[in-house]
């Protein structure tokens, strides 16, 4: 569920997501990342979270008054601990729109279902006029 509070920062979660072995499996070949011996989490396999539909319905929503669409500029990730495959944890998802230049910060936060931190993800969207006759995709 999103939530807008006064400061403008539109917020979503906690979202219970699953480092799930088949699905990074998936991530690992389509990415070209290399099979090992050792289940590793990728270090970019939390962006696949990052596009869960209530995280894409809020990008949707906040950028809903203006004729823009939002371009991948940036991403980051810093781990205060590794991911464990199998494991379950909770994402929060906080968004804010900057002016200069024209973008939208998505930052996640992961928690372990006990809350101790593992991640802190930063996706920067580029905010650009839509280009004419595209319609309404985002």
């Amino acid at each position: 569920m999103a939530e807008a509070p006064e400061s403008g920062e539109t917020r979503i979660g906690p979202l219970r997501v699953v480092a799930d072995e088949e699905r990074i499996a998936r991530y690992r070949r389509e990415t070209g990342f290399p099979d090992t011996l050792e289940k590793i989490v990728p270090v970019a396999f939390p962006a696949v979270w990052m596009t869960a539909e209530e995280i894409e319905t809020a990008i949707r929503d906040f950028l809903a008054d203006a004729d823009v669409v939002p371009v991948h500029e940036s991403q980051s990730f810093h781990y205060f601990a590794p991911l464990r495959v199998g494991e379950s944890y909770d994402l929060t998802v906080s968004m804010r729109r900057e002016a200069e230049p024209p973008r939208l910060a998505v930052n996640g936060n992961l928690t372990t279902i006990g809350g101790e931190p593992r991640l802190h993800a930063e996706t920067l969207l580029r905010i650009v006029p839509r280009p004419a006759g595209l319609g309404s995709a985002p």
